[in-house]
């Protein structure tokens, strides 16, 4: 009894201590992100308490300390996590002026306020000076290596405070865009341990969503019932105008942010949700609505082209890629009722994650190409999945096909540089920590331009025609390659690579080189992955080597 009695203290003391922790951010604003609204003069916020509290507001001016205009929102209450109730908000700034900086607040009177965030609306840059849109997709809480140097899978604590010591590099060094894109799957997951792996993953991306406009698409790590629910909740401040306009999950009807579209200086998005091929309905939105409603999005589209001559297409499952199975049956899937409405309505970039690398393709139609950027007539397909995850790197199980102009499974985003109604700047920027020197982290991988004169829909008989059986100008970045001292830029499936390896200098070579990596690894404190030729990453040399992480 005496020792019960002092077990009930004990747990009683780290309950108090753990609520001496947390308790100041009970009621608190935060989690704060910014999303470009309906039109060119509003901006529309979201933010978090996990208290109800008052009328929330939005307060804004363009002097910090001077917040003279004041916008209502609404707040929602979410009840899928078993055990604890929390608040989203939402609020819209309108009446801004473009090119404008402005500062503002989030809050209410019962939960305080936020602190003061600054953010442009719709800069126009100056004569020769491109918009920049950064891209990525596939970022958690822990192993958001992209965010900046200091991110760890260790930790799901990646904020501000962490990303202090080095700004310099990564998505936290990216100040000056004009947005961020995020193309699914996110936290690993929302609704992991009653949603605090959510809300920690919200609070790590403040320090860059609360500053610049951070837009999103639907993954398949939304797809549960908890997770679809965090999803739709969670990002209900975007620029929703899908048909039909809500969507009900089991925490209630929102905002459908399945599909929806906007504009953005040159170009015009659209956020589609891959998953709608997977079975993902409320019974009201479903594929047959989507496919209805793009058609006429693309098509208003087109008749803007003279003001908008750029269009994007973005989800988060690939059409094109050729990393594993994942490029087979459900690539294909999509593809066969996808592309050809990305063809028709001259789609100039489809946009996705899912694979955990970076994989850019030439023009590409019908698995035929053309390798050159000059004029495309057809949709370039690009993956940019490798912003970090405790699912890790995901290597390339097959050899690379002539349409692939590049392709890289280091962790990495992507720069897209709108320089004019002609000319996009395209950059591949590495930020892989895991077990390459830090000197690596910011440096471009990939850097490419793509001209095109003649917006609009593309042309059956002007389309690529053949697929060509070489490709010199195609690259590739494994990265198995550098650390396993393999051949680069073979175009070879590392997997190939090793099985040559292994033949020409015999197995104790090769053992070498494995235990010489995992000292390595286990230096650096990271996991690392097997190149099975499945594409699953679950360690297939375990019997010969003990490898240290939470997979091993």
């Amino acid at each position: 009894l005496k020792l019960q009695f002092l077990y009930f203290i004990g747990s009683i003391m780290k309950l108090l201590v753990f609520l001496s922790l947390v308790g100041c951010a009970l009621g608190a604003v935060e989690q704060v992100r910014v999303a470009l609204w309906k039109t060119d003069d509003s901006l529309s916020v979201e933010w978090v308490t996990q208290e109800a509290g008052g009328t929330p507001e939005v307060r804004w001016g363009v002097a910090n300390g001077s917040l003279t205009h004041t916008a209502s929102g609404d707040s929602r209450v979410f009840t899928v996590d078993p055990g604890r109730t929390w608040y989203t908000h939402a609020a819209v700034m309108d009446k801004l002026t473009p090119g404008t900086e402005y500062y503002y607040q989030v809050g209410d009177s019962k939960n305080g306020y936020s602190a003061t965030f600054k953010v442009m609306n719709r800069r126009k840059p100056a004569s020769g000076q491109p918009y920049k849109h950064i891209l990525f997709g596939d970022m958690g809480a822990a192993c958001a290596f992209t965010l900046c140097t200091a991110c760890t899978q260790q930790s799901n604590v990646c904020n501000k405070t962490t990303c202090s010591g080095n700004t310099t590099v990564g998505l936290v060094s990216e100040t000056d865009a004009d947005m961020m894109l995020h193309v699914g799957d996110f936290a690993y997951n929302l609704g992991t341990d009653n949603g605090t792996i959510g809300d920690e993953f919200f609070r790590n991306i403040e320090q860059v969503a609360a500053w610049t406009p951070y837009m999103v698409s639907h993954g398949n790590h939304e797809d549960s019932t908890s997770d679809l629910a965090h999803y739709i909740e969670s990002w209900r401040n975007m620029p929703t105008n899908a048909v039909p306009p809500t969507f009900q999950t089991a925490n209630g009807v929102a905002p459908n942010t399945l599909y929806f579209s906007w504009d953005h200086g040159l170009v015009h998005y659209v956020s589609i949700s891959t998953e709608l091929w997977f079975g993902v309905t409320d019974l009201h939105t479903t594929l047959k609505t989507f496919f209805e409603w793009v058609k006429q999005d693309l098509e208003a589209a087109n008749k803007n082209r003279d003001d908008v001559p750029w269009v994007v297409v973005h989800g988060h499952r690939s059409i094109y890629c050729s990393c594993d199975s994942d490029c087979d049956e459900d690539a294909e899937w999509i593809r066969l009722t996808m592309e050809p409405i990305l063809f028709d309505y001259g789609v100039d970039f489809f946009i996705n994650g899912h694979e955990h690398n970076y994989e850019r393709t030439w023009p590409t139609h019908e698995r035929k190409s053309d390798q050159s950027n000059i004029d495309p007539k057809a949709t370039v397909y690009v993956v940019t999945g490798a912003a970090g995850s405790h699912e890790m790197h995901e290597p390339f199980t097959k050899p690379q096909p002539s349409w692939s102009a590049f392709r890289s499974n280091s962790f990495s985003y992507t720069r897209m540089m709108v320089y004019n109604s002609t000319h996009i700047h395209w950059q591949q920027v590495q930020t892989d920590p895991t077990l390459f020197p830090l000197s690596d982290y910011g440096r471009v991988i990939d850097d490419t331009w793509f001209v095109q004169h003649h917006h609009g829909p593309f042309n059956k008989e002007d389309a690529p025609k053949h697929v060509p059986t070489s490709c010199p100008m195609c690259g590739e970045y494994d990265h198995w390659t550098p650390l396993l001292g393999l051949p680069e830029g073979t175009g070879k499936a590392t997997w190939e690579l090793i099985v040559e390896f292994r033949e020409k200098n015999g197995e104790e070579a090769w053992l070498k080189k494995l235990r010489d990596l995992m000292k390595l690894v286990n230096a650096r404190s990271v996991e690392w992955e097997d190149v099975g030729r499945g594409g699953s990453s679950d360690n297939a040399w375990k019997k010969d080597l003990q490898w240290k992480g939470a997979h091993a």
